[in-house]
C-alpha cells in the first residue's frame, strides 16, 4: 500500500520530529546530569516497584505534547505517560503521534546512559516518521536517529544501515529480552552461536542500535506501540526488516500497517493503549531466519509430562478395577 503523504510534507514532518527529539533530549539531560538532577522524583505504576515513572518522563512528555499541539492541533497524540485516553473510545485521527518520552527509565534512575526518547508518527496505521534521541559520548552528548518512510535512515546527518550477514556472527552483538534464556531457545538450524547476548533495558534503544548496525538483530518480546514505533521504522529505513505479530494474529509477518484487521481500519485510543506486538528486527535475511528458529522452552517436556500423568491415571484406574473384581 502506498502512503498518500507527499514528499514535501514527509520532509517537513521529519524535520519537526528531529527538533522535538533534540528538545526532549535537552529536558532529559537536565534531569540526568544537569541542573535538575537533584530534583528527580520517582513513582511506580505497580506494587512491585518494577515499572517506574519519573518527573523527567512527565516533563518530557509535557514538552512534546505542547510542541505538537501548537504545530499540528488537528493531529492525535498517544503518549505512554498520559492515562487520560486510557478509557477513550474515540477513534484516532489519520495522523497520530506516538510518544515514549523516556524508554529505559530504570537505567536513567540508576545513572546508566542507556535510554531513548522515542517519537513516532503514523498515518492511517502506517509508520511514517521516526526520531529518537540517543545519549552518546560525542561532542553534543547525544544524537538523533531519524527517518521518514521511503527516505533512508540517518544518525544526525550520517546515513546508517543494518548489519549485513546471512547468518548470525558469533562475536557480534544481539539484543534479547531478559527472560529469553529461561523461556526460549534457538532451534538447531541456527548453527554455532546466535551472537553475543545483550539486554539493555530499553526497547527503543535496542531497535536504534539495530538500525545503526551495532546489534545484528533484536528480539522484542511484548512492546507497546510507543516502545517500538520509531525504532522499528528506523530499522526498516536502514535497509532492514521488522517481523511482527500484530494483536489477534498467530504468526509474524513483515511490518506494514500497525492496525490489525480486527480494528477495521479505525481503532480507538483505548485499543491502541492495549496494543502489543512482539517483533524481531534485523537485516532482510537475518530477521526472518531468527523468527523462524525461535522455540519456546519446555514445550516437548510439558507434552511428555502430561502423557506420563495420563498414563499414571490410567494405571491407577486399572489397579482399582482389578481390586473390585471378586476372586
Amino acid at each position: 500500500m502506498a502512503v498518500d503523504v507527499d514528499h514535501v510534507l514527509r520532509t517537513e514532518l521529519e524535520d519537526f520530529a528531529v527538533s522535538l527529539a533534540w528538545g526532549a533530549g535537552s529536558v532529559l539531560m537536565e534531569y540526568f546530569s544537569g541542573d535538575r538532577s537533584d530534583s528527580l522524583d520517582v513513582e511506580y505504576k505497580d506494587k512491585n516497584q518494577r515499572d517506574p515513572v519519573t518527573s523527567a518522563d512527565k516533563a518530557t512528555q509535557d514538552y512534546l505534547i505542547n510542541e505538537i499541539s501548537n504545530k499540528f492541533p488537528e493531529h492525535g497524540i498517544l503518549g505512554e505517560e498520559d492515562s487520560s485516553d486510557s478509557a477513550n473510545d474515540a477513534q484516532v485521527p489519520d495522523f497520530l503521534w506516538v510518544l515514549d518520552p523516556l524508554d529505559g527509565t530504570t537505567n536513567f534512575i540508576n545513572g546508566l546512559p542507556v535510554f531513548a526518547s522515542s517519537i513516532g508518527l503514523i498515518y492511517k496505521g502506517w509508520p511514517l516518521i521516526a526520531a529518537l534521541y540517543i545519549p552518546w559520548p560525542n561532542s553534543r552528548g547525544g544524537f538523533v536517529l531519524h527517518c521518514h518512510r521511503g527516505g533512508g535512515c540517518y544518525a544526525d546527518d550520517k546515513v546508517v544501515s543494518v548489519y549485513e550477514t546471512a547468518t548470525p556472527v558469533a562475536n557480534r552483538l544481539i539484543g534479547l529480552p531478559g527472560y529469553f534464556v529461561q523461556n526460549m531457545r534457538f532451534s538447531k538450524n541456527i548453527k554455532g552461536s546466535p551472537g553475543e547476548l545483550r539486554t539493555t533495558g530499553s526497547i527503543a534503544y535496542e531497535l536504534a542500535m539495530t538500525a545503526c548496525g551495532v546489534l545484528q538483530y533484536a528480539v522484542i518480546g511484548a512492546p507497546r506501540m510507543w516502545d517500538m514505533l520509531a525504532g522499528a521504522l528506523a530499522v526498516q529505513e536502514a535497509g532492514g526488516t521488522i517481523m511482527i505479530r500484530l494483536p489477534g494474529e498467530k504468526t509474524h509477518g513483515p511490518m506494514g500497517s500497525l492496525f490489525p484487521a480486527q480494528y477495521n481500519g479505525s481503532p480507538t485510543f483505548k485499543q491502541l493503549r492495549n496494543w502489543v506486538g512482539p517483533l524481531i528486527g534485523g537485516n532482510r535475511q537475518l530477521a526472518p531466519l531468527i523468527e523462524g528458529n525461535i522455540r519456546r522452552k519446555g514445550s516437548l517436556r510439558l507434552v511428555l509430562k502430561m502423557m506420563l500423568l495420563k498414563c499414571k491415571r490410567v494405571a491407577l484406574k486399572s489397579i482399582r478395577f482389578k481390586r473390585e473384581i471378586p476372586s
